[in-house]
């Protein structure tokens, strides 16, 4: 058998190192930040983001859109329904078999805009902190790593 190199590794070093542990640690912290300035809107910063890619390109499915957005696809399916369900999002045919893409209605657009004065509130906000030129960096830096994440799995 191979050696094993699990004992070397102190608690306190994996803590320190942990990929997962750091980003998802950020993650919860700017998911509330952003939760915080779009709370007036009754969305989420999930959600928006959501809104934010169908407006941006309406997606032909619901698997191009879980690719897009790196989340699970049925995760992905529940928020969406909820989004039809309040009137802000609707299946569309798009011609290609039976796909049925998404699109925002015109609440979803009206909401979204209302949103994304928030959102840019919520975005001047963490650049402040964190500093407009490092994150632009970061934001780069973390696009390379999820490709090649992406590219393992």
């Amino acid at each position: 058998m191979g050696q094993d190199n699990t004992d070397t590794l102190a608690p306190l070093e994996v803590g320190r190192h942990c990929a997962a542990l750091h980003s998802r640690v950020l993650s919860r912290l700017v998911t509330r930040l952003y939760n915080n300035k779009l709370a007036d809107t009754g969305l989420r910063i999930t959600q928006f983001s959501i809104l934010n890619a169908i407006k941006a390109q309406p997606p032909e499915s619901i698997f191009q859109l879980s690719e897009w957005l790196g989340m699970e696809r049925t995760s992905l399916q529940r928020t969406v329904d909820k989004l039809i369900e309040k009137g802000l999002v609707e299946s569309v045919p798009t011609g290609n078999k039976r796909s049925l893409g998404l699109s925002l209605t015109a609440d979803g657009e009206a909401l979204y805009q209302r949103a994304l004065i928030r959102w840019q509130e919520a975005q001047d906000a963490f650049e402040s902190m964190v500093g407009k030129e490092e994150w632009n960096n970061m934001a780069s830096q973390l696009h390379r790593f999820s490709s090649r994440v992406k590219q393992e799995l």
